[in-house]
């Protein structure tokens, strides 16, 4: 799905305010961005996996980032030259 479609989804909206309610200092939507699919990047996640993200968030006091993920060395001759992948990191909330 794409990044915009996900931000604006009305099964995620209530997630989303909780979200920002619990966690005020965090950029949720450029880390949602990341979510979706964006151009040729992103990962490309549906509602059903954002939902399981935000939920765990809320649930374990923790946030989320994605990370982007860079092909090593011997990788990089394999791989096409859009080639992106990421990966979801949760930390601990101290704010």
């Amino acid at each position: 799905m794409y990044s915009d479609e996900l931000i604006e989804h009305p099964e995620l909206q209530p997630l989303m305010k909780k979200f920002k309610k619990k966690f005020p200092k965090i950029d949720l939507e450029s880390n949602m961005v990341n979510l979706g699919w964006w151009g040729y990047q992103g990962m490309g996640l549906d509602v059903d996996a954002v939902k399981v993200i935000l939920n765990k968030c809320l649930n374990e006091n923790k946030y989320f980032k994605v990370w982007s993920m860079r092909p090593s060395k011997d990788d990089l001759m394999e791989r096409p030259l859009d080639w992106w992948e990421g990966k979801i990191a949760y930390y601990k909330y101290k704010g």
